[in-house]
Protein backbone atom coordinates (compact mmCIF):
# COMPACT_ATOMS: atom_id res chain seq x y z
CA UNK A 1 0.00 0.00 0.00
CA UNK A 2 1.88 3.19 -0.83
CA UNK A 3 -0.31 6.66 0.58
CA UNK A 4 0.75 10.23 -1.34
CA UNK A 5 0.08 13.17 0.46
CA UNK A 6 0.25 16.38 -1.01
CA UNK A 7 2.22 19.01 1.09
CA UNK A 8 1.02 22.59 0.99
CA UNK A 9 3.45 24.77 0.25
CA UNK A 10 2.78 28.35 -1.24
CA UNK A 11 2.44 30.73 -4.39
CA UNK A 12 4.58 29.87 -7.43
CA UNK A 13 6.01 26.66 -5.44
CA UNK A 14 6.30 23.50 -7.42
CA UNK A 15 3.76 20.50 -5.73
CA UNK A 16 5.28 18.92 -3.15
CA UNK A 17 4.28 15.19 -2.48
CA UNK A 18 5.15 13.01 0.59
CA UNK A 19 5.23 9.17 -0.57
CA UNK A 20 4.73 7.16 2.05
CA UNK A 21 5.63 3.08 1.56
CA UNK A 22 4.85 0.52 4.56
CA UNK A 23 8.00 1.24 5.69
CA UNK A 24 9.64 4.19 3.50
CA UNK A 25 8.79 8.14 3.13
CA UNK A 26 10.46 9.93 0.45
CA UNK A 27 9.20 13.34 -1.07
CA UNK A 28 9.56 14.03 -4.03
CA UNK A 29 10.16 18.06 -5.16
CA UNK A 30 10.22 20.58 -2.19
CA UNK A 31 9.23 24.05 -3.78
CA UNK A 32 11.14 27.38 -4.02
CA UNK A 33 12.12 27.48 -0.42
CA UNK A 34 10.08 30.52 0.32
CA UNK A 35 8.08 28.58 2.89
CA UNK A 36 10.26 26.09 3.99
CA UNK A 37 9.04 26.50 7.80
CA UNK A 38 5.68 25.67 6.73
CA UNK A 39 6.31 22.83 4.09
CA UNK A 40 8.54 21.52 7.33
CA UNK A 41 6.36 21.47 10.13
CA UNK A 42 3.56 19.93 7.30
CA UNK A 43 6.11 17.23 6.86
CA UNK A 44 6.49 16.53 10.30
CA UNK A 45 2.87 16.16 10.92
CA UNK A 46 2.44 13.67 8.60
CA UNK A 47 5.57 11.86 9.47
CA UNK A 48 5.01 11.53 13.11
CA UNK A 49 7.64 9.75 14.94
CA UNK A 50 9.13 8.52 11.01
CA UNK A 51 11.85 8.95 8.95
CA UNK A 52 12.16 11.20 6.42
CA UNK A 53 14.24 8.49 4.02
CA UNK A 54 14.92 10.52 0.87
CA UNK A 55 14.13 13.93 -1.22
CA UNK A 56 13.58 13.25 -5.13
CA UNK A 57 13.73 15.93 -7.61
CA UNK A 58 11.73 15.76 -11.19
CA UNK A 59 14.07 17.60 -12.75
CA UNK A 60 16.74 21.42 -11.80
CA UNK A 61 14.32 23.84 -11.70
CA UNK A 62 14.29 26.62 -8.58
CA UNK A 63 10.12 26.06 -8.32
CA UNK A 64 11.21 22.14 -7.47
CA UNK A 65 14.32 22.45 -5.29
CA UNK A 66 14.85 25.02 -3.98
CA UNK A 67 13.97 24.02 -0.49
CA UNK A 68 16.04 21.00 -0.73
CA UNK A 69 19.43 22.39 1.21
CA UNK A 70 17.37 23.33 4.02
CA UNK A 71 14.87 19.95 4.23
CA UNK A 72 17.79 17.84 3.36
CA UNK A 73 19.86 19.22 6.76
CA UNK A 74 16.66 19.20 8.37
CA UNK A 75 15.35 15.44 7.94
CA UNK A 76 19.11 14.31 7.22
CA UNK A 77 17.70 13.30 4.53
CA UNK A 78 20.02 12.19 0.82
CA UNK A 79 19.42 14.33 -2.54
CA UNK A 80 18.37 12.63 -5.52
CA UNK A 81 17.80 14.08 -9.06
CA UNK A 82 18.61 12.50 -12.76
CA UNK A 83 22.14 12.98 -13.84
CA UNK A 84 21.72 15.82 -16.19
CA UNK A 85 19.75 17.79 -13.30
CA UNK A 86 22.37 16.72 -10.85
CA UNK A 87 24.96 18.17 -12.56
CA UNK A 88 23.12 21.48 -13.23
CA UNK A 89 22.45 21.72 -9.57
CA UNK A 90 26.00 21.03 -8.64
CA UNK A 91 27.52 23.97 -11.08
CA UNK A 92 25.06 26.05 -9.46
CA UNK A 93 23.84 27.49 -13.03
CA UNK A 94 21.21 30.60 -12.26
CA UNK A 95 20.17 30.23 -15.79
CA UNK A 96 19.55 26.73 -16.21
CA UNK A 97 18.21 26.66 -13.02
CA UNK A 98 15.60 29.63 -13.28
CA UNK A 99 16.67 30.82 -9.95
CA UNK A 100 17.33 34.47 -11.63
CA UNK A 101 13.92 34.56 -12.04
CA UNK A 102 13.10 34.48 -8.25
CA UNK A 103 15.79 36.71 -7.74
CA UNK A 104 17.49 34.29 -5.21
CA UNK A 105 21.58 32.77 -5.26
CA UNK A 106 22.26 29.77 -6.46
CA UNK A 107 24.90 28.18 -4.41
CA UNK A 108 25.65 24.36 -5.46
CA UNK A 109 24.48 21.78 -4.15
CA UNK A 110 27.27 19.12 -4.28
CA UNK A 111 25.76 15.96 -2.69
CA UNK A 112 23.02 14.95 -5.20
CA UNK A 113 22.83 11.24 -5.98
CA UNK A 114 22.40 10.37 -9.72
CA UNK A 115 19.23 8.57 -10.44
CA UNK A 116 19.69 5.53 -12.92
CA UNK A 117 16.77 4.03 -15.10
CA UNK A 118 15.39 2.79 -12.06
CA UNK A 119 15.24 4.06 -8.19
CA UNK A 120 15.05 1.86 -4.87
CA UNK A 121 15.01 3.68 -1.57
CA UNK A 122 13.89 1.07 1.31
CA UNK A 123 10.24 -0.34 0.17
CA UNK A 124 9.89 1.93 -2.43
CA UNK A 125 10.33 0.95 -6.43
CA UNK A 126 9.90 3.32 -9.41
CA UNK A 127 10.64 3.51 -12.82
CA UNK A 128 12.11 6.22 -13.96
CA UNK A 129 11.63 7.78 -17.59
CA UNK A 130 13.78 10.68 -19.18
CA UNK A 131 11.32 13.21 -20.41
CA UNK A 132 12.85 16.16 -21.78
CA UNK A 133 11.57 19.04 -23.10
CA UNK A 134 10.91 21.34 -20.47
CA UNK A 135 14.30 20.79 -19.29
CA UNK A 136 16.84 18.76 -20.01
CA UNK A 137 16.65 16.65 -16.82
CA UNK A 138 12.93 15.94 -16.43
CA UNK A 139 12.22 12.65 -15.29
CA UNK A 140 8.78 10.87 -14.56
CA UNK A 141 8.91 8.60 -11.84
CA UNK A 142 6.23 5.35 -11.74
CA UNK A 143 5.60 3.74 -8.60
CA UNK A 144 5.82 -0.03 -9.21
CA UNK A 145 3.36 -1.37 -7.20
CA UNK A 146 0.72 1.15 -7.99
CA UNK A 147 1.33 2.59 -10.92
CA UNK A 148 1.38 6.38 -9.17
CA UNK A 149 2.94 8.50 -12.01
CA UNK A 150 5.28 11.76 -10.94
CA UNK A 151 5.86 13.61 -13.88
CA UNK A 152 7.51 17.03 -12.98
CA UNK A 153 6.48 19.79 -15.04
CA UNK A 154 5.90 17.38 -18.59
CA UNK A 155 2.33 17.58 -18.56
CA UNK A 156 -0.78 19.09 -16.41
CA UNK A 157 -4.12 18.47 -15.73
CA UNK A 158 -6.38 19.77 -18.02
CA UNK A 159 -4.70 20.29 -21.19
CA UNK A 160 -1.21 22.14 -19.60
CA UNK A 161 2.34 21.67 -20.60
CA UNK A 162 5.64 22.60 -19.12
CA UNK A 163 6.90 25.76 -20.78
CA UNK A 164 9.77 24.99 -23.64
CA UNK A 165 10.91 28.39 -23.80
CA UNK A 166 13.62 28.47 -20.89
CA UNK A 167 16.52 27.77 -21.12
CA UNK A 168 17.29 24.13 -21.98
CA UNK A 169 13.73 23.48 -23.11
CA UNK A 170 13.33 22.05 -26.46
CA UNK A 171 9.66 21.86 -28.36
CA UNK A 172 9.77 18.81 -30.28
CA UNK A 173 11.69 17.11 -27.41
CA UNK A 174 8.24 18.13 -25.28
CA UNK A 175 6.30 16.58 -27.93
CA UNK A 176 8.04 13.28 -28.39
CA UNK A 177 8.36 12.86 -24.33
CA UNK A 178 4.46 13.48 -24.37
CA UNK A 179 4.08 11.06 -27.32
CA UNK A 180 6.35 8.10 -25.36
CA UNK A 181 4.48 9.03 -21.81
CA UNK A 182 1.07 7.99 -23.45
CA UNK A 183 2.49 4.27 -23.75
CA UNK A 184 2.96 3.61 -20.26
CA UNK A 185 0.85 1.75 -17.46
CA UNK A 186 -0.10 4.46 -14.78
CA UNK A 187 -3.10 4.47 -12.19
CA UNK A 188 -2.73 8.25 -11.52
CA UNK A 189 -0.93 11.56 -12.32
CA UNK A 190 0.45 13.64 -10.11
CA UNK A 191 2.19 16.82 -11.88
CA UNK A 192 3.89 19.40 -10.79
CA UNK A 193 2.32 22.02 -10.18
CA UNK A 194 -1.98 21.87 -10.53
CA UNK A 195 -4.52 19.33 -9.48
CA UNK A 196 -3.59 15.69 -9.52
CA UNK A 197 -5.59 12.73 -11.71
CA UNK A 198 -6.66 9.50 -9.89
CA UNK A 199 -9.28 8.38 -12.31
CA UNK A 200 -7.87 8.84 -16.08
CA UNK A 201 -4.39 9.67 -15.64
CA UNK A 202 -3.96 9.12 -19.93
CA UNK A 203 -7.01 11.00 -20.90
CA UNK A 204 -5.27 14.14 -19.26
CA UNK A 205 -1.56 13.14 -21.10
CA UNK A 206 -3.57 12.69 -24.19
CA UNK A 207 -5.68 16.31 -23.88
CA UNK A 208 -2.47 17.67 -23.26
CA UNK A 209 -1.07 16.16 -26.27
CA UNK A 210 -3.77 17.58 -28.30
CA UNK A 211 -3.38 21.10 -26.66
CA UNK A 212 0.55 21.10 -27.38
CA UNK A 213 -0.46 19.79 -31.26
CA UNK A 214 -1.67 23.57 -31.64
CA UNK A 215 1.84 25.25 -31.48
Amino acid sequence: MVDVIQIGSGPYDSNIFLVRGSDTNILIDCGSGSYSSRVEGSIRRNLGEADLDAIVLTHEHFDHFGGAVHLMRAFDSSLHGSPECARTLREGDPVRTGSFLFGARMDPILDVKDIGDDLKIGGLSFDVRSTPGHAPGLICLIERSEGCMFCGDLVFCDGGVGRWDLPGGDLELLRDSIERALEWEISSLYPGHGRTETRDPKGQIELARRMLAMY
